[in-house]
């Protein structure tokens, strides 16, 4: 038996003279296998040719601060995430404001952050370091989860898009000990969207525990930056906005109502739609509610009791929900793009708790042939949704297909109808819609405008 390594060393040097470039281009594999990354967002490219949908018309559509650069500079200081409407402005200004010339770039820089969260996981996982398979696995899952799609497909979701891209190269230099570099980036992403502030926390948690200089520092750049947004009048009136005439209390229980159902999405992308619509908690008393509070019970305490591992996942997690799922009054309680940005943490999680309980249990050929169904069943379910993105028409029918409380995908199907002409099928859509909510003004004056359209088509026939 003592003999044995010795021929096998002997054989594995024999096998490496006689093979030294398969041998050489072998051992290069793992430093290579992050150039492959980018491939797993092939599936999203099945959106082109695509259409502008929903929040799309607002902006950028729409938005004075988004035609160019002229009318950017002439909006400075008065437009809201300037630093998101700069990346419209140069588009506009370029001729590159086509649907399919944003979604290209938005999946490019999707397919960037994927990048940066596989070197952050690097960063932060470094057990895992030289494990890269694995690591390039949990960056494929956040590239290829159809719960992106909103915050990728939908041009109005940029300013998650970018955000989040500067966010993780923020966190990236500060665990790599550029500080300098960290402030710059975190500084960028609040001028990206402004609820970047919810991730200060995270971001001063990577400062070395001697760095106190620099989490003051980190602390004065963000007060500045946020003192700068909210001279700002159009921050003032998103802000009156959110808050006039909205039921504080019925708007935080539905919201907090909708974590599991935000949650089981992850697991669930059959459900992903672009305008949610399912029933939600009407009580304190609610289930659904009560399962929301445990689910900020966990994260809270896993913040403070996981280990610097699980306070940072949890510290992610919160950051992307808070803002949109707790106390601040908003129109949809459930929406996907503060899932989708919370997915990061929930991977980091994921890692976490998967070796304390999975590879104790768990063979390693089998957690990778588990990952790679995943990857498979991910890449089909992404390329699905993004064939809907595809078509107006398409995307609002499958709203209305799991919209139990929301008229609005109802609405805006009826809406294309009317403009092909299809009067027959708008009046249908409208009543389904009438059954939802039989009290809507809005729907009632359409409703009665279609059955007289209807009136003089039968007349002239």
């Amino acid at each position: 038996m003592p003999g044995k390594p010795v021929e096998m060393n002997g054989m594995t040097g024999w096998l490496r003279r006689l093979f030294p470039r398969a041998h050489a281009t072998a051992a290069g594999l793992p430093s290579l296998l992050p150039l492959l990354l980018p491939l797993f967002c092939l599936p999203w490219f099945f959106s082109l040719p695509g259409v502008y949908l929903f929040d799309d018309y607002i902006t950028p559509l729409n938005d004075p601060a988004s035609q160019g650069l002229g009318a950017f500079l002439a909006q400075l200081g008065a437009t809201i995430r300037p630093l998101t409407k700069l990346t419209y402005a140069v588009e506009a200004s370029l001729g590159l404001d086509t649907v399919d010339c944003r979604r290209i770039v938005q999946i490019a820089m999707h397919a960037g952050n994927g990048v940066l969260f596989l070197l952050l996981l690097r960063r932060l996982v470094p057990e895992h370091r030289q494990d890269m398979p694995l690591l390039l696995a949990v960056a494929a899952l956040y590239l290829l989860h159809p719960i992106q799609a909103e915050k990728v497909l939908a041009v109005a979701g940029r300013p998650t898009l970018l955000m989040e891209g500067l966010l993780l190269g923020a966190m990236l230099a500060a665990a790599g000990g550029r500080y300098a570099a960290a402030m710059l980036l975190f500084a960028a992403s609040l001028l990206a969207r402004e609820t970047a502030l919810v991730f200060l926390p995270l971001l001063a948690m990577l400062l070395p525990a001697s760095r106190d200089r620099e989490r003051w520092l980190l602390a004065l750049v963000t007060v500045l930056v946020v003192g700068l947004l909210a001279a700002v009048p159009r921050y003032r009136a998103l802000f009156d906005f959110s808050f006039a005439a909205r039921d504080v209390a019925s708007s935080c229980i539905q919201q907090v109502s909708a974590l599991p159902l935000g949650f089981s999405l992850y697991f669930a992308p059959w459900n992903l739609s672009i305008d949610h619509g399912e029933h939600l908690a009407a009580s304190a008393g609610d289930p659904l509610f009560l399962g929301g509070v445990l689910n900020y019970i966990f994260l809270l305490s896993l913040a403070c009791y996981g280990g610097r591992r699980g306070r940072l996942a949890a510290l992610w997690i919160l950051a992307a929900l808070v803002p949109t799922q707790s106390c601040i009054p908003k129109l949809d309680a459930l929406t996907e793009r503060p899932f989708a940005l919370a997915l990061p943490g929930c991977l980091l999680c994921l890692l976490w708790l998967g070796r304390r309980i999975v590879t104790a249990r768990m063979p390693r050929p089998v957690m990778a042939g588990a990952l790679v169904a995943t990857i498979a069943v991910l890449a089909v379910a992404t390329a699905t949704r993004s064939l809907l993105y595809r078509n107006e028409s398409a995307i609002w029918k499958d709203a209305m297909v799991k919209s139990a409380t929301n008229i609005r995908p109802h609405l805006n199907s009826a809406a294309l109808l009317i403009g092909e002409g299809r009067t027959g099928e708008a009046r249908a859509v409208l009543l389904r819609a009438w059954a939802i909510d039989p009290f809507d003004a809005e729907l009632a004056d359409a409703l009665q405008h279609m059955q007289y359209q209807q009136l003089l088509k039968e007349n002239d026939q």
